[in-house]
């Protein structure tokens, strides 16, 4: 009895030994599942213009256990954010997972060279170029500091801090009060008359200027310091 009990054992313990490999090697590989990924990412996600493309793929918990897939299918967002996650799936046998990407895109961008204060209207000596993860600035970021040279700082901005669009305005040219010169345009003929700015102005603003004789306005667009215009056509009911 004792001799078939230890017989029955050994043969179990001998047929768990054999089985543990055939187990082992039915599961999915989470490094191949991160190598699917990272060849997915690799194809779908471009870099921009000038900078270098970082994927990070995230780590699988080693104690999730999935059946081997011969043709797993790696879907990516189709979006740009510093963070994504991927979808793999199986048909057959059926499993969904979803893993973590972390995105870098690093490129030259134009940042604060010093500690700048709201208001401050920006000059060479304010900017500088730096290498960023342009993807983690979240805004329209500049690549060239003439882009924000003679713009107005709308919010306090360290050193080594990116210059977003967002951030800056275009200082008036133009103040209430100014006498200013109108320029009209018509096809046959342009005319040229002084006004006086009842509104302050960017370039590019409209702003409303007064006849100081007929006292009569019109709407005109800021062109510089001290100049506005309008379309002839645009101001024969107005002005």
């Amino acid at each position: 009895m004792l001799l078939r009990s230890l017989t029955s054992l050994t043969f179990l313990a001998i047929l768990a030994w054999f089985s543990i490999p055939a187990i082992a090697d039915s599961l999915e590989s989470p490094d191949a599942i991160r190598a699917a990924i990272q060849d997915a990412a690799d194809r779908q996600i471009v870099p921009g213009r000038d900078q270098t493309l970082q994927i990070e793929v995230g780590d699988i918990d080693q104690r999730i256990r999935l059946p081997h897939c011969d043709a797993p299918d790696v879907q990516i967002p189709n979006a740009t954010a510093p963070t994504l996650s991927a979808r793999v799936s199986c048909r057959s046998p059926s499993w969904t997972l979803y893993v973590p990407l972390r995105l870098h895109a690093w490129g030259m961008a134009v940042v604060a060279a010093t500690n700048l204060a709201p208001g401050t209207r920006l000059t060479a000596a304010d900017l500088t170029m730096q290498r960023l993860d342009i993807i983690a600035t979240n805004g329209a970021y500049l690549t060239d500091t003439r882009q924000a040279e003679g713009m107005i700082l709308r919010t306090n901005i360290r050193a080594g801090a990116p210059i977003l669009s967002a951030l800056l305005e275009k200082p008036v040219i133009v103040h209430r009060g100014d006498t200013v010169v109108l320029t009209l345009f018509d096809t046959a003929v342009t005319i040229r008359t002084s006004v006086v700015a009842m509104e302050d102005g960017r370039a590019g603003d409209r702003i409303l200027v007064q006849n100081p004789d007929s006292k009569k306005t019109v709407r005109a667009a800021v062109a510089d310091a001290g100049a506005v215009e309008i379309h002839f056509d645009q101001s024969r009911e107005n002005y």
